[in-house]
């Protein structure tokens, strides 16, 4: 059996807080997620998003989520201006990319004109 262990109005907390559930161990299945982010103007109207675990993991849950709205989960304010500072994004395109990418157009346009004679 299960039970509803938090309800969210925004399915992107519920999808956060059932990771952290996840990580500790504990089995947690998201309802009313996809209606919630299909039709968000129901969320009030259908309960929010619903966090349900099995009855034997209740008491654990409860504890990590009032961990998790308590902060304790919260990154520091270090790590967060590390972030900040850093010169480039992770994954942002070089120079060679953009030179590849030109090189696929031309391409590209080349083989067209070959083609259409």
């Amino acid at each position: 059996m299960t039970t509803i262990v938090a309800r969210y109005d925004d399915p992107i907390e519920a999808q956060i807080a059932c990771g952290l559930l996840q990580a500790e161990g504990i089995e947690v299945h998201v309802g009313d997620a996809h209606t919630a982010l299909a039709n968000w103007e129901w969320r009030l109207a259908i309960g929010g998003v619903k966090l349900h675990v099995p009855d034997d993991q209740l008491e654990r849950a409860r504890g990590i989520l009032q961990r998790l709205e308590a902060g304790d989960y919260a990154l520091p304010d270090d790590a967060t201006a590390a972030a900040a500072d850093a010169t480039t994004a992770p994954g942002r395109p070089r120079w060679w990319a953009w030179l590849g990418y030109l090189a696929l157009v031309l391409l590209a346009v080349l083989g067209v004109n070959v083609i259409g004679r």
